[in-house]
């Protein structure tokens, strides 16, 4: 497996799939921001808080649940070598997106379904760096024979589930996508509907796949033996529920700009 693209000075496979995934998430957020006619030059500052937000929480996220791995500023600093947490993103995305709407006086709701699809979508497309950086790996298996650690003896494989988690999200990225569409087509809209689906979605998936993970998961909890990230998967499930069935029950116009059910 390449862990570098070397042109003069190194640049790390990892690192250069996170920087894509950033900008093909921007991509499709200005390309839904258009089509659902909201205003493109707030959508691009929140595009920025938001990235930023995310590889900092994401960051800061790992380094909580692996402190034995952090000695130096240095080791905190070097994202080009690995050492991210979906989650940690996530919570610190949903923390500036509500603190943008209530400074912009934008819809959290609408916006959460706008970024939900690019979310995915970058997503899918860090997690192939994964691959590239021997993490996030899946158990050993007799079931398939496609994927293997550097270190591992001959005849060995593992789940390759950072493939099956780019896989499902590229799917859901879809799926939100043609959500986004259906729901913002008419004047009264089911705002937070898509967001809350994309979260009960990876949610349940990511209970599921920790099932099969390899690596390291954190430490595990409770007499039900649970991730980290299960129990926070749990936890999303409830709060996506809970969207779900809010914007279900408080429809909200269908505009870039409200003041209404915000």
């Amino acid at each position: 497996m390449i862990n570098g693209i070397y042109f003069g000075l190194p640049y790390y496979t990892y690192g250069i799939l996170v920087l894509i995934a950033f900008l093909a998430g921007i991509w499709l957020f200005r390309s839904n921001a258009r089509r659902l006619s909201l205003q493109t030059p707030d959508l691009i500052d929140l595009s920025l808080i938001v990235s930023i937000s995310g590889l900092l929480g994401a960051r800061v996220a790992y380094i909580l649940l692996f402190p034995e791995q952090f000695t130096t500023i240095r080791d905190c600093l070097a994202i080009h070598e690995g050492g991210l947490v979906f989650y940690g993103a996530l919570i610190a995305a949903i923390i500036a997106t509500a603190a943008f709407c209530q400074f912009k006086g934008y819809s959290f709701r609408q916006l959460g379904d706008l970024i939900a699809p690019s979310a995915a979508l970058g997503h899918a497309i860090g997690r192939l760096g994964c691959i590239s950086n021997n993490c996030c790996y899946g158990a050993v298996t007799t079931a398939c024979s496609i994927y293997r650690l550097p270190g591992d003896p001959p005849g060995q494989f593992r789940h390759p589930t950072q493939i099956y988690e780019s896989l499902f999200l590229i799917f859901l990225m879809f799926v939100l996508n043609r959500l986004l569409k259906i729901y913002y087509a008419g004047n009264s809209i089911k705002s937070g509907l898509v967001a809350g689906i994309y979260l009960a979605a990876y949610s349940f998936f990511r209970f599921l796949i920790e099932y099969i993970r390899g690596d390291s998961r954190g430490g595990f909890y409770t007499a039900l033996n649970l991730s980290p990230s299960q129990i926070t998967a749990i936890i999303l499930l409830l709060f996506s529920a809970a969207c779900i069935a809010y914007a279900v029950r408080y429809p909200i116009v269908n505009r870039g700009k409200t003041d209404e059910q915000s």
